[in-house]
């Protein structure tokens, strides 16, 4: 502890800076240094200001982009920091900041909440070892930073500061156990490169099983999962500003998030009322499938007994319409997740898992407790299969960490890709984010193949777009579709994602998770490790490789 409270004396906003420049905002961040210039805070809601500090070489104002998105700056005279707005309109996750003078690869890097995160609680997992280190520090460390800031910081930072202090420690329960004041909730973690895009005609039919050993990271005790975790009342004070103090307080000591996690991924139909067991067979070819002795843990809206969901027009404006048939006040939405699970893998058991409430708000804290709980379960033994079918473009630490812990039990992952509507209102230039699909790369492992200029690898954390069962091909809601310059990482793979259920037509990257899901359980079935699965993209091809599909 010298280290840090000898960094506390010796000027607490320089060694703020200092610290968030090769420690807890250097992993989460990947804030470059540009001209010397850092952000604080290192995440922010719409609307919300942020500065820039050290930024010398823009003068006292101008303009910045968060993304493809302009707003005015403005120098503080006290502090001389830069003052910006978010823009209300700015896209969700990491976005560049940049400036006249300021290129790409000195370009800053502002994770933006969701508008809904703007000033709510924040979800906080420490190891136990140093929970006595944040109870007894907590206050001093506080009392230093704001005794500092007085001189140095802007009155706004200086107020965030002082409450923050004003606060105790929350209480601390182990993250496996319900935690007091739960409710919907997020943090910043590092970014992949894109994946590569495959359409080669050879892929529908080749066995790519027999080009790499079917293998799953080895099996591991947990780490994460054993965290405590606890919620700081922060409601009314800019969440960014929270997650920022208490992360660079405390170092790697405190993993925090805000409490929104995200929500359920959501044209007259050509198979009005199909059978999804029909449609499966005519486009992917599915013979049948099977799933006996692997549990599909369905992340979602649902309990195994009911689903309060019911899906509103967010816009009352236009109708709501898939083709000319109206789906405001649809329900469901885990149950129907579970329902195409059980379309391809009749003989699996489902084990539904409720992280998300009747208005489709899933809680980060419950989504790490549930894939913590199949961790466990799995290291107990049986085969396993998650699915997720929700997501949001804050990349969230706890969710992260929860997803490693559940791959290194040999468990694979199902991700919604994210549809159209998270890139709506986008500009050209903006980066449209949906974790955790876009964390597929993260999970990847064992040997690739080569297969022409590009290499593909098993992963344990699918990242799954809809394929149109009308046009063949990509279809039109997913994200990025319509969207001309935004930026977006690709999926992983395709799966047919519209089905008839009761009566009522369910489309989406939300339901073609459930597909893959099943796909993977087939397999596991009756043969070891997970398939690898390309991303098959051409037009009227059918979107998994048969020999996968039909796997036993």
């Amino acid at each position: 502890m010298a280290k840090r409270r000898g960094w506390m004396r010796a000027g607490v906003i320089a060694g703020l800076i200092g610290l968030w420049s090769g420690g807890w905002a250097g992993a989460q961040n990947q804030a470059a240094v540009a001209g010397g210039a850092r952000l604080y805070p290192v995440a922010a809601a719409p609307g919300d200001t942020a500065w820039v500090i050290g930024g010398s070489i823009l003068g006292e104002r101008g303009t910045l982009w968060v993304g493809g998105q302009a707003t005015s700056f403005m120098r503080d005279p006290a502090s001389g920091w830069l003052a910006f707005q978010v823009p209300k309109t700015a896209a969700g996750g990491p976005q560049f900041v940049s400036a006249q003078g300021l290129g790409q690869r000195s370009a800053l890097v502002l994770n933006v909440l969701p508008a809904e995160a703007a000033a709510q609680n924040v979800v906080a997992y420490i190891p136990p070892s140093t929970l006595k280190t944040v109870q007894q520090e907590y206050a001093e460390r506080l009392r230093r930073l704001s005794s500092n800031c007085q001189k140095t910081c802007p009155q706004q930072v200086r107020a965030v500061v002082d409450r923050l202090a004003a606060l105790g420690v929350p209480s601390f329960t182990p993250l496996t156990s319900a935690v007091t004041g739960q409710q919907v909730a997020s943090g910043p973690l590092t970014v992949s490169p894109s994946t590569a895009v495959l359409s080669p005609q050879v892929l529908q039919n080749l066995d790519l099983q027999r080009l790499v050993p079917s293998a799953v990271p080895a099996r591991s005790a947990s780490s994460f999962c054993t965290s405590l975790a606890g919620i700081f009342p922060t409601a009314g004070l800019p969440t960014g500003q929270v997650l920022t103090v208490l992360g660079l307080l405390f170092g790697p000591d405190i993993q925090v998030d805000p409490t929104t996690f995200g929500h359920p991924a959501q044209t007259d139909a050509p198979y009005k009322n199909g059978q999804p067991t029909a449609l499966l067979n005519k486009f992917i070819g599915l013979k049948g499938g099977n799933g006996k002795g692997v549990t599909v843990h369905v992340l979602d809206t649902a309990t195994s007994a009911t689903d309060d969901y019911v899906f509103r027009n967010p816009d009352p404006t236009r109708p709501a319409l898939y083709y000319t048939t109206s789906i405001d006040g649809r329900p469901l939405h885990g149950q129907a997740v579970g329902q195409v699970v059980r379309a391809v893998a009749p003989n699996a058991a489902l084990s539904y898992k409720q992280v998300c409430d009747r208005e489709g708000n899933c809680a980060t804290l419950k989504v790490a407790q549930a894939l913590c709980a199949v961790a466990a379960e799995a290291r107990r033994g049986g085969r396993h299969v998650v699915n997720l079918s929700a997501g949001g473009p804050y990349p969230t630490v706890g969710v992260q960490l929860a997803l490693r812990e559940v791959a290194a039990a040999g468990v694979p992952t199902a991700a919604s890709y994210g549809n159209r509507e998270d890139c709506a209102g986008l500009s050209k230039g903006d980066r449209c984010w949906h974790f955790p699909a876009d964390w597929t790369r993260d999970f990847e492992f064992g040997p690739g193949i080569a297969l022409g200029r590009t290499t593909l690898r098993q992963t344990m954390l699918f990242s799954v777009a809809g394929w149109d069962i009308a046009t063949g091909q990509l279809a039109n809601y997913n994200r990025g579709v319509g969207t001309p310059g935004v930026v977006n990482l690709p999926p992983s793979v395709q799966a047919p994602g519209e089905f008839w259920l009761g009566g009522w037509p369910y489309f989406g990257t939300s339901f073609a998770a459930p597909v893959v899901s099943g796909v993977l359980a087939n397999w596991m079935a009756c043969r070891p490790g997970v398939p690898l699965l390309p991303l098959i993209t051409a037009p009227g091809q059918a979107p998994l490789p048969a020999a996968t599909v039909n796997s036993c």
